[in-house]
């Protein structure tokens, strides 16, 4: 096919992105959203189905036959049975307005800002590759389908163009405005028609491969079975085990909840915490009906393809229709797999652009004296080009990652080794919303034990091997062999990482956090994300802050994030429901925490606290006065609640 074609189709597909982006932002400046739907939402959720379902899904059934299916029952299972969870999670990000799964973490455990940087850094790590991942898929399906070789130069790469358009799409709906709760509606809504276009796309692929070029699905298996490969993969009795399953199961529904992109969509952009209620079967569905296909398609390609190992199984999805001269298919494919490359990539560089933003560089900034006193009430101008800066590096890095890196690793492998690490965010999220007793020490303890066992058992093996795969001399050799002594017999790599890095990462956690004390702030935070379903209300946030601040300093700070009219009407309407006097010059603690509060669904909570800590002068409040006041706060909640039910 025609590559200059296939550019005009890619580039009129992300213009047509462009402008439902458009519609949607419209729609919100006219105080209507399209995304606050419970369809728009579940579609949204379906952005976890990236270029690894599209192509990858199919080139893992030849391998390790239904085991494929591991990655979507982890997130069916987390909508069908742990939903409530997942509110939670939701509930507590919209009491405390986070912008991150970094932001998150750092925000329960005292707003500690180390652990933030770390989550940041890990999730750099595993999103570089995922990202470059993307464009691989992009980059090949193009070479396929036109015919082309990919250039030399990365000039001469149609994918580079691509993530140019990429990086302006993610800047114009990700970047446009930084304001107060902020909801990237354009983006949101953009990625739910994705969603629909690459299911329709696969399914389209899979209708004609299963009924065109066979005679249904049992067509299929009676023609395609008898090859060695795919019977020995369909074999349960020569499978490992059950192991494998359970790990992948396990991961992969960390890694729905927790991936930066993931946790953008199914928390921060959450405009309805009800709209969870309908993705619990909306979900379900969408996996079920994007995995229909994905056999059928393997076993036509492995018996089509059997005498041409050149053609990869990841491949399939677009080969096999070329291979029957069916352009038009193959170009529908094509479209749906960059559908669900571009999806992710615009998700996720958002997401990652915002914790390297919040949790890294502004607080690095606010650390040195000379810029906090000059720039503090102009901090909101630096983070919108650092944001933009931080979009052009991630999606940058991931293209160096693509042309470097990528075509020694499967799309399967580069993203399993992404789930095991975000993983490790499980534990220590998961015990902070359940566990008062959870410390910041054994968060951080924790995470790091288990990243550091994903780094040795995954990466460096593979960074310290030469080309004929040996490992680069003795001592390197006699190192990991000391770690293969712990390997699970029918455990495969990834599965034994996962395993261990989470046991060891649980244990530290729980450990170190028994033999810590829990600080006042920490105490508070614990306080209010375990119980958040009797803290929900911000007042009680308000009352745990202690010490002196003045009304200007506050009101000034809030004008330069929101704007002097906007912060006018909403510190108006804050004062008339509080009965509080701007006028004085000693600020009211409940101002200070709503102008906290606000700042954080900006700029993160840790760098909020940083701003606010400069402007004032905080005591410290004893656990006991912590605990008191929020049964202060939560009787008054029930009283009023009382004297609502008896009008």
């Amino acid at each position: 096919m025609n590559g200059f074609l296939i550019s005009v189709v890619s580039v009129l597909y992300l213009g047509f992105l462009f402008y439902l982006a458009f519609v949607a932002e419209r729609f919100k400046s006219k105080k209507r959203s399209l995304i606050d739907n419970p369809y728009v939402y579940a579609l949204s959720l379906s952005v976890y189905c990236t270029a690894w379902t599209f192509y990858g899904s199919v080139g893992r059934v030849n391998q390790t036959g239904l085991e494929f299916l591991s990655v979507y029952i982890g997130p069916t299972l987390v909508m069908l049975l742990g939903w409530s969870v997942l509110r939670k999670i939701v509930r507590i990000s919209h009491v405390h307005n986070i912008t991150s799964v970094a932001d998150f973490i750092s925000a329960r455990y005292g707003k500690y800002r180390s652990l933030g940087v770390w989550v940041t850094i890990i999730s750099l790590l595993a999103g570089i590759p995922y990202i470059g991942l993307q464009i691989k898929a992009i980059s090949k399906s193009f070479e396929i389908l036109s015919g082309m070789a990919h250039g030399v130069y990365f000039y001469q790469e149609p994918a580079f163009y691509i993530s140019i358009l990429l990086v302006v799409f993610t800047i114009l709906f990700g970047t446009r405005k930084v304001q107060a709760n902020e909801t990237h509606e354009g983006m949101i809504f953009a990625i739910a028609a994705e969603s629909v276009f690459k299911l329709l796309a696969f399914l389209v692929v899979g209708i004609f491969i299963t009924f065109w070029l066979n005679d249904g699905f049992a067509d299929v298996f009676e023609k395609h079975y008898y090859q060695k490969e795919i019977q020995k993969a369909f074999d349960f009795e020569k499978q490992p085990g059950y192991g494998n399953w359970f790990m992948h199961i396990l991961v992969s529904a960390f890694s729905f909840m927790f991936l930066p992109r993931q946790f953008q969509v199914a928390v921060v952009e959450n405009q309805n915490e009800n709209n969870l209620k309908q993705a619990i079967w909306l979900l379900p569905l969408y996996m079920f009906l994007i995995d229909i296909f994905v056999i059928p398609i393997a076993l036509t390609g492995s018996s089509v393809f059997a005498g041409n190992p050149s053609i990869l199984a990841d491949n399939y999805v677009i080969e096999l229709p070329l291979s029957v001269s069916a352009n038009v298919i193959a170009l529908i494919a094509y479209i749906g797999g960059f559908s669900a490359a571009t999806g992710m990539i615009i998700v996720e560089t958002i997401a990652i652009s915002t914790m390297l933003t919040n949790s890294l560089v502004l607080p690095a900034l606010l650390e040195n004296k000379r810029f906090k006193e000059k720039y503090t009430f102009r901090i909101i101008n630096f983070a919108v080009w650092i944001r933009r800066g931080a979009i052009i590096l991630t999606v940058l890095l991931g293209f160096f990652y693509y042309k470097t890196v990528a075509s020694y690793f499967s799309l399967v492998s580069i993203g399993l080794i992404a789930f095991v690490a975000i993983g490790q965010f499980g534990p220590i999220i998961l015990g902070g919303i359940f566990w008062k007793g959870a410390t910041k020490t054994g968060a951080l303890v924790g995470l790091l034990s288990g990243f550091i066992i994903w780094l040795f058992s995954l990466i460096l093996p593979s960074l310290l091997t030469d080309a004929t795969g040996n490992y680069l001399n003795s001592s390197v050799s006699a190192f990991f062999e000391f770690f293969a002594h712990f390997k699970i017999q029918g455990f495969d790599d990834i599965s034994n990482t996962t395993f261990w890095s989470l046991l060891i990462n649980s244990i530290m956690f729980f450990v170190v956090s028994m033999c810590t004390e829990v600080t006042p702030a920490e105490a508070k935070q614990a306080l209010l994300f375990v119980d958040v379903f009797k803290y929900s209300n911000k007042d009680g946030q308000s009352l745990l802050w202690k010490g002196k601040a003045r009304n200007e300093h506050l009101i000034e700070l809030l004008v330069s994030f929101i704007g002097s009219m906007q912060a006018k009407e909403e510190l108006e309407d804050f004062a008339r429901k509080n009965h509080i006097d701007l006028k004085d010059s000693i600020a009211d603690p409940k101002l200070v925490s709503y102008v906290e509060n606000t700042i954080s669904s900006i700029i993160g909570t840790s760098t909020a606290r940083m701003l606010v800590a400069s402007i004032t002068k905080e005591e410290v409040v004893s656990i006991d006065e912590i605990l008191e006041v929020l049964k202060r706060s939560q009787k008054i909640v029930e009283d009023n609640q009382e004297l609502k039910n008896k009008t």
